[in-house]
């Protein structure tokens, strides 16, 4: 069982309609994409902040060695160190920039996929009200005169 946090705009009700569509549901634990392209998945993720630390990381664990003459082994070691460091901290910082962002963290859900999580966190919340629906207007009626082929334009609403 993983679990999730969900996270809504700031000034968002959790209660709302409109809070299930505008959910992020960060997964906690390792994050392989950024164990394998940190600096590229922190800007993918609009961590840019992040990105440039990253970036700057990466550089001085690609120079330090080249430029002390270091050996050929301790470079994969760094690399490999940078990788997991960057993978099990990717969901926190990604949690990071949704807070800064004006994202608020409104529950935990515990569940086997993504779309389950989703599922669990509308059943926490209640039944979603739906909205009131007006009452459908009458077909307008034909012209005399007039061919009309094909549906009219109330049949695809």
């Amino acid at each position: 069982m993983r679990f999730y946090t969900v996270h809504l705009p700031e000034g968002e009700r959790a209660a709302s309609g409109a809070a299930l569509g505008d959910a992020v549901l960060v997964r906690e634990g390792f994050n392989w994409l950024a164990f394998f392209f940190a600096p590229f998945w922190a800007l993918g993720e609009g961590l840019w902040l992040a990105a440039l630390v990253l970036i700057a990381a990466l550089a001085a664990l690609i120079a330090v060695p080249v430029v002390l003459d270091l050996g050929p082994l301790l470079p994969a070691v760094l690399g490999l160190g940078y990788g997991l460091l960057a993978g099990f901290s990717g969901n926190d910082l990604r949690r990071a920039g949704l807070a800064g962002r004006g994202w608020r963290l409104v529950e935990i859900v515990a569940a086997p996929s993504r779309a389950q999580a989703l599922i669990r966190y509308a059943e926490a919340i209640g039944p979603v009200p739906s909205p009131a629906r007006a009452p459908q207007a009458a077909p307008a009626a034909r012209a005399p005169g007039r061919l009309d082929w094909g549906p009219g334009p109330d049949v695809w609403s």
